[in-house]
């Protein structure tokens, strides 16, 4: 088996970002695009470049090179959402498929920029298959778990698979529900995200069984994500490291939660940047560069 591997929970060494004011452009722009994109309020445009501001100066002051994307890079709101167009692999980085039609120009995008700074990006040949980054998550490094529902289909897990080859031992299907219909944004990272090589933060309620029995096989401590909080993006948490993580600062419970199972937990306002396109710290981040 390949020696090559990702982490999710190692530390960050260099991350891409999207900066509100390229996506967002102004606050006419927002009037008459937000809800096109299923925002679920218009976002304060002055507010939210304050928001990317801070947030990317987190990511800085704990070390991580940050790689800005260019204005011409950002087509749409959900740029700012630059997990999603490109997937990270053991392998190397693979071009996405969008299963939201709206952001299907981002990924030529947001690859070209990479293949400047020295980054190949992977293409996929099969025009039927569909994958987002957020419906890819690393639960270890030999062993990735892909969402299947309405942004990405099996073609896109075949995809991946593929890729990987074999730097992984499995690729777990994730059979997502219905939960809000297609327009609303249901990712495989909306019921876990990965916290240390042996900690995950769950929701539980909407996983399947199977998936949830597997995560307890493995032998993950898993720390549940309160009901109240899970549609304020409580589960939606960036590790920085194996003890450090980065939560939207809303969560009371859930940063009460990951402090007392022993993570130093970090916090930014994201109103306009995260809750109103339901796009947590992971979603705004493409982590190029962990170890």
């Amino acid at each position: 088996m390949s020696s090559v591997r990702f982490s999710m929970t190692q530390p960050l060494r260099r991350v891409l970002v999207a900066h509100a004011r390229d996506c967002f452009r102004s606050q006419q722009w927002l009037a008459a695009h937000w809800k096109t994109y299923h925002y679920l309020f218009e976002p304060d445009f002055e507010a939210a470049c304050q928001e990317s501001d801070r947030f990317i100066g987190i990511l800085e002051d704990f070390g991580a090179t940050v790689d800005l994307l260019d204005a011409d890079n950002c087509p749409g709101l959900d740029s700012l959402y630059v997990h999603d167009p490109v997937i990270a692999a053991g392998p190397g980085l693979m071009r996405a498929s969008m299963g939201k039609a709206e952001r299907r120009p981002e990924t030529e995008a947001v690859a070209n920029q990479l293949e400047r700074l020295g980054m190949p990006v992977h293409e996929i040949t099969d025009p039927d298959a569909l994958i987002e980054g957020g419906d890819v998550v690393w639960l270890r490094g030999d062993l990735p778990a892909v969402g299947i529902g309405f942004r990405t289909n099996h073609a896109g897990a075949d995809a991946l698979e593929a890729l990987c080859g074999d730097a992984i031992r499995e690729l777990i299907r994730v059979s997502l529900p219905w939960d809000n219909g297609p327009t609303d944004v249901l990712h495989v990272m909306s019921l876990v995200s990965p916290l240390s090589a042996d900690t995950l933060l769950i929701h539980t309620r909407r996983m399947p069984v199977e998936f949830r029995q597997r995560l307890d096989r493995e032998g993950f401590r898993l720390i549940e994500v309160p009901e109240d909080e899970y549609a304020s993006l409580g589960g939606n948490v960036l590790a920085l490291d194996e003890s450090t993580c980065l939560i939207e600062m809303g969560n009371i419970k859930t940063i009460r939660l990951l402090a007392d199972a022993g993570f130093q937990v970090l916090t930014y306002d994201g109103r306009n940047i995260s809750l109103a396109g339901c796009g947590g710290p992971t979603c705004l981040t493409r982590p190029l560069l962990r170890g």
